[in-house]
């Protein structure tokens, strides 16, 4: 049988789930059954992981970019469309909003006989100006007419979507975003030495967060609580791993509360199941998600999660019957509840195997096998 052609797009290979979703996908799909092309924009973090793939067509094309931008909008949209034609691709598969749109009108006009989005989290979300809101609602809508197959990484992803319009309910299948459990739950790092090494203190109670420096992740909020937990005890340390335009704000409101010395910016880091699994509490402040990666990555390493009661969020903790959530903007339930985990014994005890058991769904593995189900249906 002949191998089919698949197209995955995406708008820049930047640090986050889609990305790390369309990357684990471009690599592991059988090159028996297909032949893979990953198209994105160039000058991201992850272009290098992108180049040391085998055996794809990697396309890095300038003219796919966040903003909007009419010219290079449409520019894109004729390129996909004469790639998707000349490369005789079967199958389109979107990742993000901007290539979501654009590579899925392009492979309309292509008439690519298989047309698949993932929504990691639908542009459009509460905190935006109603005008813009109005706007992606109507694009979402009308990219979904032309859609076979919403791929949505959680429940609430579907909700919000019927919900807004977008899409009809067996258009949607649920595939989470896969994290690697096994490489979570297993790893054994040395505290002391990995801590020393980042500046920080193995003695101390910690507090972590893994996320990108933006408004959506709400960093602010991060230094807002931090204040609050160390008001209450100094014995507790805050470290955010990540980067991005918030980052000046973040190491002001840092600096104006005198907390440098308990509260670090790490940047981004590698090792990241090291990193969630010497902390002792994970943090996530998140304003909207679909359902976040880092999240599943503290809950596979066993740590109590404290987050946004959000969809997503509230999907996978109430799914694990652990963590606690807490209003978005109520700092103070949150600094009381990461008070009370600090002072649980072995609080990590709470996972039980029934939780790692809903966790399989959210495994690498697990993730790819449901795509080439999809994919040969």
């Amino acid at each position: 049988m002949a191998r089919k052609n698949i197209a995955l797009v995406i708008t820049r290979l930047d640090l986050g789930g889609a990305q790390k979703v369309a990357l684990y996908l471009a690599s592991a799909l059988s090159r028996e059954k297909y032949n893979i092309h990953l198209i994105t924009g160039p000058g991201a973090y992850l272009d290098p992981e992108a180049k040391e793939i085998k055996d794809i067509s990697l396309v890095f094309m300038k003219e796919l970019k966040h903003p909007i931008r009419p010219l290079s909008d449409l520019r894109a949209l004729s390129l996909l469309k004469k790639y998707f034609r000349k490369n005789k691709i079967d199958i389109v598969h979107t990742h993000s909003s901007k290539a979501g749109f654009l590579g899925r009108m392009a492979a309309k006009a292509a008439k690519v006989p298989v047309v698949i989005h993932t929504v990691h989290g639908f542009s459009f979300h509460e905190y935006q100006n109603p005008v813009i809101h109005a706007l992606y609602v109507f694009l979402e809508r009308m990219a979904a007419k032309i859609t076979g197959t919403l791929v949505a990484v959680g429940d609430d992803v579907v909700k919000y979507g019927l919900k807004k319009g977008v899409g009809k309910k067996e258009q949607y299948a649920v595939i989470r975003a896969g994290v690697d459990v096994e490489l979570f739950r297993k790893t054994r790092p040395n505290r002391k030495e990995y801590f020393e090494k980042a500046g920080l203190d193995p003695s101390k109670f910690t507090v972590g967060m893994v996320g990108n420096l933006k408004k959506q992740k709400n960093p602010l909020a991060f230094v807002e609580i931090a204040k609050l937990v160390i008001d209450v005890d100094s014995d507790v340390q805050f470290v955010f791993a990540g980067d991005g335009p918030l980052r000046d704000k973040t190491n002001a409101l840092i600096k104006k509360y005198g907390i440098g010395d308990k509260v670090k910016l790490a940047g981004w880091v590698d090792d990241r199941e090291k990193f969630v699994k010497n902390i002792d509490v994970f943090l996530l402040t998140s304003l909207w998600e679909g359902l976040p990666c880092t999240l599943a990555e503290a809950a596979a390493a066993s740590r109590p999660c404290v987050a946004t009661d959000i969809g997503g969020n509230r999907e996978l903790l109430n799914g694990l019957e652990t963590g606690a959530l807490y209003g978005p903007f109520d700092y103070k339930e949150a600094a009381e509840k990461i008070i009370l985990f600090k002072n649980m014994e072995r609080p990590e005890e709470k996972y039980t195997e029934e939780s790692y058991k809903m966790l399989k769904e959210f495994d690498l593995k697990y993730m790819l096998i449901k795509h080439e189900e999809l994919y040969d249906k």
